[in-house]
């Protein structure tokens, strides 16, 4: 960098244009009449210098810092970081900046969060408890929550985007009882002894109480929870899968897990879908590329980014902003 470099402020564009630095705060925030004349030589002067007016100074000014945080767990999943760029992209257009940060079921961390100033939260996750969410309405932050759990938040001030990760996963498992299969697997990405249980795990649910509506009985072996990583879930699937008495379908709590899966059955001689059929979750690019072509429900990530936004600013702006619903759609290709 120059060393001679010097920031240009709003005293040098006055002097250029020959106006007060006041006239030229009333052009750039446009909230005061100013001559034609003089406005005309303000934004000369601008140009002229490549003024750029000091975030900082007008978020003290504004008391907003015009900075959202969006609190995740799965930073590197295909699945958020494509609503991210699209959260982003809107944020921008609306002159906010927004930080991708990891989840950590800890006070301390929530704290710390708070004492940045953003001016909204954006949550989706697995791992922070309804009282550490509830810690930012609490001190004023508007705060949209959403994602595949379940909370017993009854806060006015968090506001929801529900999608319905329920429906798609029932959409699922319907459709492979409707091909005829009975023996349906489920490979899970969640750490629970009691898993059938879990009212929080979305897809769980869906898989457990389609089978009871259909009279399917469950088989807790045909169940592979507490993932640790792909080469996990490939080995529990290798295993599963080679048995006499196989499953002749799985659903995957997402399309990584899938592919996994996929890879498991292909190493044991099996055919998909004629030996055994495999639907995904996310519809994320792999799904296309997949041998077969992945079957998978489909999240509307561009809507999801968009619709957060929305709702946050609207919250960030004191207006009256209402929960959203959106839905899933099962996409059928060949490996079913």
């Amino acid at each position: 960098m120059d060393s001679n470099y010097k920031r240009v402020t709003r005293r040098h564009v006055a002097e250029r244009a020959g106006v007060s630095p006041t006239i030229v705060s009333y052009v750039i925030n446009n909230n005061r009449y100013v001559d034609r004349e003089k406005r005309r030589r303000v934004i000369q002067a601008i140009q002229e210098l490549s003024y750029q007016p000091n975030a900082i100074a007008k978020s003290l000014k504004s008391s907003k810092s015009y900075h959202i945080a969006f609190i995740t767990d799965e930073i590197a999943n295909e699945h958020f970081s494509r609503i991210v760029l699209e959260m982003e992209d809107y944020a921008y257009g609306k002159g906010y900046i927004i930080s991708l940060c990891h989840s950590r079921n800890d006070e301390k961390y929530i704290h710390q969060m708070i004492s940045r100033q953003f001016d909204g939260i954006v949550i989706s996750t697995n791992i922070l408890s309804e009282d550490l969410i509830c810690k930012f309405p609490e001190v004023g932050i508007p705060t949209v929550l959403f994602g595949n759990r379940t909370f017993n938040i009854a806060s006015p001030e968090i506001a929801f985007v529900n999608i319905n990760i329920y429906g798609g996963a029932q959409k699922a498992i319907a459709y492979l009882i409707e091909k005829g299969h009975r023996k349906i697997a489920f490979l899970d990405n969640i750490t629970n002894q009691n898993i059938l249980r879990d009212e929080k795990d979305l897809r769980m649910r869906a898989y457990r109480d389609t089978l009871i509506q259909n009279d399917i009985e469950i088989n807790t072996d045909h169940i592979l929870s507490d993932i640790k990583d792909h080469h996990d879930a490939y080995r529990k699937c290798h295993h599963l899968f080679k048995a006499a008495d196989r499953p002749t379908a799985l659903f995957a709590h997402d399309d990584m897990l899938a592919v996994a899966a996929m890879s498991a059955i292909n190493h044991l001689k099996l055919k998909i879908p004629e030996d055994v059929a495999v639907i995904g979750f996310d519809n994320s690019t792999i799904s296309n590329f997949t041998v077969p072509p992945l079957t998978t429900v489909e999240i509307p990530r561009d809507q999801i980014g968009k619709t957060v936004l929305e709702l946050l600013l609207k919250r960030i702006e004191g207006q009256n902003a209402q929960n959203v619903d959106l839905d899933t759609t099962l996409v059928i290709r060949d490996s079913t």
